[in-house]
């Protein structure tokens, strides 16, 4: 004959029951709320490429020869070629 679980047992077990559920719905508001942030530092990253991008590019316009050549005259400095024979 079978004996009959007590009311204590089957409490017992349907708190731990609650409890792993809890546990489970924790865990997974935790990992909706790690994948929202880490969509917005990627979206942050990729403005952040665009922006460097831009940077180097404006960079490299910048030191190109006669850019520079024209910034000396203008700030009164004078080529080395012109610079020897001028008193």
């Amino acid at each position: 004959m079978r004996r009959q679980g007590s009311p204590a047992t089957a409490l017992r077990f349907g708190l731990l029951y609650l409890l792993a559920l809890l546990l489970v719905f924790a865990l997974g508001h935790r990992n909706q709320l790690e994948k929202a942030h880490l969509a917005k530092m990627e979206e942050e990253l990729a403005k952040l490429g665009i922006q460097e991008e831009a940077l180097l590019k404006e960079r490299w316009q910048a030191t190109q020869p006669h850019r520079v050549l024209s910034w000396a005259k203008k700030e009164g400095f004078l080529p080395m070629s012109e610079g020897r024979w001028v008193r």
